[in-house]
């Protein structure tokens, strides 16, 4: 009878011991896909910022832009400009935003970036789900790190489907930009601590 209690309270501390490695690497898993998040986000906000860039550039140009003109403001050079931009007639971009802006978007999609942004995302996608059983001291953290993964996708299909008109279309990236960051503090603080 006192090896049966001795192995089961051996079993009980290896358990306990065991719960708490669990929880540990659960949490260094939520770190990861926060950080991953965050970092995913900044190339996406950094895209967007381009976008509103040319869509005013576009818009303060009452006349079509001239290519040289174009590849100085954009930093590339003509015949990349001449492949992605829409060219009219007389050898000009056009001033039209939505065109310019399509235009920047299928550069970024030619270089990999935005192709790089989705397949980031799809890896924290599969890490979220892999997350989907959290230790009950993580449930409220797997909850806001779902809500922190949900505005990242809103904020990525900006990149992928930009629309609106340019006042709508910034206020939107800084307003998702902010819920991200206070999403991204409040997973920090919330978060059980490793001792």
């Amino acid at each position: 009878m006192k090896r049966i209690l001795i192995l089961l309270a051996f079993s009980m501390l290896v358990l306990a011991g065991c719960g708490s490695a669990n929880a540990a690497e659960y949490r260094d898993s939520i770190e990861d896909v926060s950080e991953q998040i965050i970092d995913n986000s900044a190339d996406v906000e950094t895209l967007l910022g381009y976008y509103t860039v040319i869509w005013k550039f576009s818009i303060e140009n009452s006349n079509p832009i001239p290519v040289s003109d174009m590849a100085n403001f954009t930093g590339m050079d003509e015949d990349t400009v001449r492949e992605h931009f829409e060219i009219n007639v007389a050898g000009n971009v056009t001033n039209d935003f939505t065109s310019n802006v399509n235009s920047l978007k299928s550069y970024y999609e030619s270089i990999g970036d935005i192709g790089q942004i989705e397949e980031v995302a799809d890896e924290i996608k599969g890490k979220i789900s892999d997350l989907n059983d959290p230790p009950k001291d993580y449930e409220k953290v797997y909850e806001e790190l779902l809500i922190l993964y949900d505005l990242s996708e809103e904020f990525k299909e900006m990149l992928i489907n930009p629309s609106g008109n340019l006042q709508t279309f910034s206020q939107n990236i800084n307003d998702l930009s902010g819920e991200i960051t206070s999403k991204n503090k409040r997973i920090e603080v919330i978060m059980p601590s490793d001792d």
